[in-house]
């Protein structure tokens, strides 16, 4: 007769042992175990019939057909106190006193149906002691043991003293006594031994399986079986809370109902994979607590029963709403990626153009203040050539923009005047942003000076005019303000980037469409964008803020969607008085002197015109079109070079090369860089394209008139 016991139960079960009830292979060892306990019941109440009848073949005397009865009714009161006793440790002691009584009742039932000597009699004692070792533990068996020797050798010893006589004699009843004796004694240790081994297993299994149970519940992933049908037959903690449906209401549903309808046959597609033995892996949205789709990748193997056959499939499904985030955010990064590689390359285009334009610009201007110097202000050339430079320094100022954008032109805070700034690139806003928006300028007469890079406070004017043209595709109004303004410590405590005290204002207005408080929120971070696709970077406003910051100023933007924007620039007001920067521009005698200049630029025309400025201011120029050149030319020089002069960018060997060099071979020339194109930044002394006479006489004098560089 074969026996289940919980070390044959699956380890798989669901982690919880209210849930494993409903579990059927629990379901199944517990029909298993009921037929154990009848068979073990029935079978001992059948023996004693049959043992009864074979002992009586005629009709039994009144009292032995009583005791025989009151056997019986032991046996049938004995099966339902042992199912009670496994219950619980109340029960536990009224059990084993019904045992001991249903022991002693057995025994004088079994004298009276055949005697202690019988060969049933062993059988039904062993089938009492193993029914204890398995229902309790080694202890009741040897109880029950213990409780039918006692009895056994009672009534032995009540027959040899005469106070009991056996219904029959049986030859050599004495010796089979004893040996039935000394096999059930054996039998009840075994049995014994046998229980404590299993008791054992099950702690031990109980053990692991409660390990497994935290395991389990630990497992951040969604576990679940489901029969062949799609059906939950089992599950862990964390498919109830995503869910936030109970465990009856998850009982018997199919998976595929709990996940959003469109990624349902997916998921069967997959199931009926794996019901053929093949392992898949699909994603599927799970549908929340809330209401939320929530992605998850699903993986799952078949189950197989004794024989190989399917008879469900289990698997993991795991939240993979993270990755897919991370996911998004790396295409992202991926995007702005190529976006910044595009602006660059863009930056570095204009770059390169600004600087051949400077180049072509420091010839215009510089012979037009050489022949300007010709003429009279009366005289009509002298308006001619004076318009004609006019003309160039502007476009110098796009050049000066074009660095801006490309990021090229080494910052050079100064003293500013906003309102000047505002108006001279007031003629290019009204060309960027069309003629079907209205520009209007309102400036403070009595405006502050603050401390600023005057190429950069266009850049911000300039990225608020193209922001604001993008909100008014069907036209609007564009105001740009200027008024002095004192934060006081309520404002910076609101907004603690801004500076207590006397600031600057530059506001900017205009009638667009306006923002949401969403995109307000992002305004100023880079990359973000309301654009569509290919039409902006979103780089803007960022560009703004960061130049803000750099000044040690603050930005901010009030907006409403339907009523346009407007945008604020604060920067701290410039306290100590400064002196006007000298006007390198105005006509007059020029410094000059008697030095030696080494000359090197690339640009043919460039470098007639500075030579020949030099030359009339008496320095004595040696002309170099390289770095390479320079260098032979200065080795063969044996007398003293007071000034290397040099370009930045050239083919070859450029001014930085040149200018280390020349320091190593003559170690008291004096440096002076020149450049259109300042990339990267020059740890020197510099004098921007495009190079006026002007200019160019006061800063080489300057330079020859300091220290020398030290080597």
């Amino acid at each position: 007769m074969g026996m289940v016991t919980e070390a044959s139960r699956p380890v798989y079960a669901r982690p919880s042992l209210e849930r494993a009830r409903d579990d059927p292979a629990e379901k199944q060892f517990r029909r298993r175990l009921r037929l154990y306990q009848e068979l073990t019941v029935r079978g001992g109440v059948a023996l004693v019939i049959v043992a009864f009848q074979l002992v009586f073949p005629v009709e039994p005397p009144v009292t032995a057909r009583c005791i025989s009865l009151l056997a019986l009714l032991g046996l049938f009161l004995n099966g339902p106190y042992f199912l009670a006793a496994r219950s619980g440790r109340a029960f536990r002691a009224q059990a084993y006193v019904r045992m001991l009584v249903d022991v002693l009742l057995i025994s004088v039932g079994l004298y009276f149906a055949g005697g202690l000597a019988a060969a049933h009699c062993l059988g039904i004692y062993l089938i009492v002691m193993i029914y204890a070792g398995i229902t309790f533990s080694s202890r009741a068996c040897l109880a029950a043991t213990a409780a039918a020797t006692g009895g056994y050798v009672a009534i032995v010893s009540l027959q040899h003293a005469g106070v009991l006589s056996a219904p029959f004699e049986l030859p050599n009843a004495t010796m089979i006594a004893a040996f039935n004796l000394i096999v059930l004694n054996i039998a009840g240790a075994l049995t014994a031994i046998l229980s404590r081994a299993l008791r054992q297993s099950r702690r031990r299994l109980r053990a692991t399986y409660q390990e497994l149970e935290r395991f389990v519940e630990a497992i951040p992933d969604v576990i679940y079986v489901v029969d062949r049908t799609g059906r939950l037959t089992l599950w862990n903690q964390k498919l109830e809370s995503v869910t936030g449906r109970a465990r009856e209401a998850l009982k018997g549903e199919l998976l595929t109902d709990l996940f959003a309808e469109e990624d349902r046959e997916p998921f069967r597609a997959a199931l009926g994979a794996a019901l053929e033995a093949r392992p898949f892996e699909v994603e599927s949205r799970l549908r929340g607590a809330d209401g939320v789709l929530i992605a998850y990748q699903w993986t799952g193997a078949a189950l197989t029963d004794e024989h190989g056959r399917v008879r469900g499939l289990t698997g993991v499904g795991r939240d993979v709403t993270e990755r897919h985030r991370a996911e998004d955010i790396l295409r992202q990064r991926e995007s702005e990626m190529r976006q910044l590689q595009k602006i660059e390359a863009i930056g570095r285009l204009a770059g390169g153009v600004a600087h051949d334009f400077n180049n072509v610009l420091t010839v215009v201007i510089g012979r037009c203040q050489l022949m300007l110097s010709r003429y009279q202000p009366d005289d009509p050339a002298y308006q001619d050539l004076d318009q004609i430079e006019s003309t160039a320094q502007r476009a110098a100022g796009l050049t000066r923009q074009l660095l801006a954008f490309s990021r090229n032109q080494a910052s050079a805070r100064q003293p500013l005047d906003l309102n000047a700034t505002v108006t001279s690139v007031s003629d290019m806003l009204a060309r960027l942003i069309g003629e079907h928006i209205e520009l209007a300028v309102t400036l403070d007469p009595k405006l502050d000076l603050v401390m600023a890079d005057p190429s950069q406070i266009e850049q911000v004017i300039v990225n608020f005019a193209v922001n604001a043209r993008d909100a008014m595709p069907n036209g609007g109004r564009l105001t740009i303000a200027t008024r002095n303004v004192m934060l006081n410590a309520a404002f910076v405590a609101a907004h603690p980037v801004a500076t207590v005290g006397p600031n600057v204002l530059l506001e900017v207005r205009d009638t667009g469409v306006g923002m949401d408080e969403a995109t307000l929120q992002r305004a100023f971070e880079p990359f973000f964008t309301t654009k569509a696709a290919g039409k902006g970077c979103g780089l803007g406003l960022s560009t703004v803020y960061g130049i803000v910051k750099q000044h040690e100023g603050y930005a901010a933007v009030e907006s409403q969607p339907g009523c346009g924007a407007t945008f604020r620039v604060y920067l701290p007001r410039l306290e100590a008085p400064v002196v006007a920067p000298r006007d390198q521009s105005e006509r007059g005698p020029l410094p000059g002197g008697v030095e030696t200049i080494l000359l090197v630029e690339d640009e043919e025309a460039v470098r007639g015109l500075v030579r020949e400025i030099l030359s009339r201011l008496g320095y004595r120029v040696l002309v170099a079109s390289d770095g390479i050149e320079a260098l032979a030319l200065s080795q063969r020089f044996a007398e003293p070079i007071h000034l290397l002069l040099t370009d930045v960018i050239m083919p070859g060997m450029d001014g930085r090369e040149l200018a280390e060099r020349m320091m190593v071979a003559r170690p008291d020339t004096r440096i002076l860089f020149m450049s259109g194109y300042a990339e990267p930044p020059i740890p020197a002394v510099l004098l921007e394209k495009p190079v006026t006479p002007d200019a160019l006489a006061r800063k080489v004098a300057e330079v020859l008139h300091q220290p020398a560089l030290a080597g």
